[in-house]
């Protein structure tokens, strides 16, 4: 009788092919979930534009800071209930928020000479082949700026 079953080779072969099928698997989810992460903090960083601009209609001034995972609110009047926080903390750094100033003094809002007149919010997206910001001054490891439109 001729006994029926596979050869090592045959194994081996198919073990090949599935590990690298699921190689190229991984590889493609990876690239999929950081694309989906760049993509919530591009929409985190319009939503808080939005909101610094229903500020600024209200105030005549930006935010001298925000607190990123806080409410954003003055005077009784709430323009984002949370300030959205990076979808990953680690290695990528937080969300950054640099108020700037019409002169060059620093901007505090405490006199009419002090108002912050315009904004710069970096984030670090996961895609480096972004271009740099431009515009923002800031020179950390930040890849992805918002300013006011």
């Amino acid at each position: 009788p001729k006994l029926r079953g596979f050869t090592l080779i045959e194994l081996l072969v198919t073990i090949s092919i599935i590990a690298l099928l699921a190689a190229i698997g991984l590889v493609v989810f990876s690239t999929a979930l950081k694309q989906g992460r760049d993509s919530k903090r591009q929409s985190d960083l319009r939503a808080i534009q939005s909101a610094m601009e229903q500020y600024f209609a209200d105030q005549f001034y930006y935010p001298a800071s925000i607190t990123f995972g806080s409410a954003l609110s003055q005077g009784g009047k709430t323009y984002l209930n949370v300030v959205p926080t990076d979808p990953t903390a680690s290695p990528y750094p937080q969300y950054t928020y640099q108020a700037l100033p019409a002169s060059p003094t620093a901007c505090d809002n405490l006199t009419a000479t002090t108002k912050c007149t315009s904004y710069c919010l970096y984030a670090k997206f996961e895609n480096s082949s972004l271009p740099a910001p431009t515009g923002c001054t800031y020179t950390g490891s930040y890849n992805f700026a918002v300013t006011p439109p």
